[in-house]
């Protein structure tokens, strides 16, 4: 008797969860962005003369309006231009779905497909910490990198999120930034300068021509 209320209450538990406000996710169609050049978390030329460095959480609502409404003219423009590279670096602070989030993208890292899983992350971003990160949401949005791309291996994916062997090094990009003085997100470094987060494209470039200028100068 007492094994099978124990049985039902878990069952409840995983009812609850996953029927969270904000567990939901966006069913808008991803498309992917054609990137040329992409070494890991980088993308653009690494030798471009202006360096930006990202510090982003996956489930900050600020670095998703950014990631899709700011970061893809940066990239027409500035990236793919051969002017600047954009670096991303998790600073995972929102709670344990912001971790499990930069895991796995870490593990699409892994592939060659951070940058796509990236993209799909923000899309379907939900409210914090109510489920729209879950273990088999994460694994669902790889099979939308998979659909696009065959080469995409679902089980290594999926063995490297259970295994969590990209724990620490997600912790320790958190803890290095803090250190560099990081307390919000989106935060940016420009050419080593901080920047911090706007959802302005023009302050964008702003920003980033006074940085290209300075580098020519």
């Amino acid at each position: 008797m007492i094994g099978s209320l124990a049985a039902v209450l878990v069952v409840v538990g995983i009812i609850m969860v996953t029927n969270l406000p904000g567990s939901d996710v966006s069913d808008d169609a991803w498309q992917p962005i054609e990137r040329t050049l992409v070494d890991g978390r980088v993308e653009g030329d690494s030798a471009a003369p202006v360096r930006i460095i990202e510090f982003a959480d996956f489930q900050c609502p600020f670095c998703r309006d950014f990631a899709l409404n700011v970061a893809p003219t940066i990239l027409e423009e500035y990236v793919e231009t051969g002017q600047a590279s954009v670096e991303y670096r998790y600073f995972s602070f929102l709670g344990p779905e912001s971790f499990a989030a930069a895991e796995a993208a870490e593990c699409a890292n892994d592939q060659g497909y951070f940058w796509d899983y990236h993209d799909v992350l923000f899309l379907r971003q939900g409210a914090e910490n109510r489920g729209a990160f879950s273990t088999g949401n994460l694994k669902d949005f790889a099979r939308e990198v998979h659909d696009e791309y065959d080469d995409f291996d679902l089980d290594e994916f999926d063995q490297c999120v259970d295994s969590g062997r990209h724990e620490s090094l997600v912790e320790q990009m958190r803890d290095e930034a803090s250190a560099l003085g990081v307390n919000s997100t989106p935060s940016f470094l420009i050419n080593g300068q901080p920047f911090g987060n706007t959802s302005d494209p023009q302050i964008f470039r702003n920003a980033i021509d006074a940085a290209l200028a300075a580098a020519s100068s």
